[in-house]
């Protein structure tokens, strides 16, 4: 991220991929004229925090049970800070006169076809670990269908 910028102002790439954000957050609708809002095939941000299962399960069911509770708060605080920081990166582009184009339905689903054999081999990469890669693919979509709605 700290490269594009540079990048973007220089014409050494046409474009990138990320949230809204970077538009204000790096700066780089100062760089940009335009910027495609694709939900088809990317804005897949996502935030974890893992934890080793022995170290898990070495904790009290009480600590446990208040973790769970943090992350329940964390994940909800997060996503409308998100919201906030996309949208102040909206605005920022917006004010420089930039354009923000909004794929069609049918464009959309082109991009969201194009991008189908990256997920198949994330799924393939998952299996052959003994990981439920479809399950989590399946609970990403799910997740991201209904909140686009």
């Amino acid at each position: 991220m700290g490269e594009t910028y540079d990048a973007l102002s220089r014409g050494v790439v046409d474009g990138s991929m990320a949230p809204q954000e970077a538009l204000q957050g790096w700066k780089w609708g100062e760089v940009v004229k335009y910027t495609i809002e694709n939900f088809g095939s990317s804005y897949s941000t996502a935030m974890f925090v893992v934890m080793n299962k022995q170290k898990w399960n070495a904790l009290s069911p009480d600590v446990q049970q208040i973790i769970e509770q943090v992350n329940e708060e964390y994940a909800e605080k997060q996503g409308k800070l998100w919201d906030e920081i996309d949208k102040a990166g909206r605005d920022f582009t917006l004010s420089r006169g930039n354009k923000i184009i909004s794929l069609s339905q049918d464009e959309d689903w082109k991009w969201q076809k194009a991008v189908k054999p990256i997920l198949d081999d994330y799924v393939k990469s998952m299996k052959d670990k003994g990981l439920p890669g479809q399950d989590v693919l399946r609970f990403y979509l799910e997740t991201i269908y209904k909140y686009q709605k």
